[in-house]
């Protein structure tokens, strides 16, 4: 099911999306006005990409940390950025899992740019760039 923006802002489907994982680890969000005010189909990409990475955070972690956040500058330009404190990776070639295949695609629908920061035993960082 999609999230309904347009009742609820993006800000709030996203709390609602992160309240199973309150269990398990602590989140963190900070969405900028102009971030929740992007059309549908864009804020539906960071809705999904938000969606996996948590979900990663939780399998692949387990992270106890994890903070999101939206920014979009007065250009149109978007920077999503989502990090945890779980385990991290050893430097090398990142795996292509589902949760990969699932970030990749709405990164081609969003015409965006992913960069991955993450080492072994120091979380991990996702940030995505794109223009609205």
């Amino acid at each position: 099911l999609a999230p309904h923006f347009e009742a609820n802002g993006f800000r709030e489907s996203v709390r609602v999306l992160a309240a199973p994982y309150n269990e398990t680890m602590e989140i963190s969000m900070s969405v900028d006005d102009a971030s929740e005010s992007l059309n549908h189909d864009v804020l539906l990409g960071a809705f999904r990409i938000i969606e996996q990475s948590l979900l990663n955070s939780l399998v692949h972690g387990p992270a106890k940390h994890v903070k999101v956040s939206l920014i979009t500058d007065a250009s149109g330009r978007s920077q999503l950025e989502i990090s945890d404190d779980g385990p991290g990776a050893a430097p090398g070639p990142a795996s292509t899992g589902v949760g990969t295949a699932v970030i990749d695609s709405w990164l081609s629908i969003l015409k965006g740019v992913k960069t991955i920061e993450t080492a072994q035993g120091h979380g991990y960082r996702l940030t995505v760039s794109f223009t609205s």
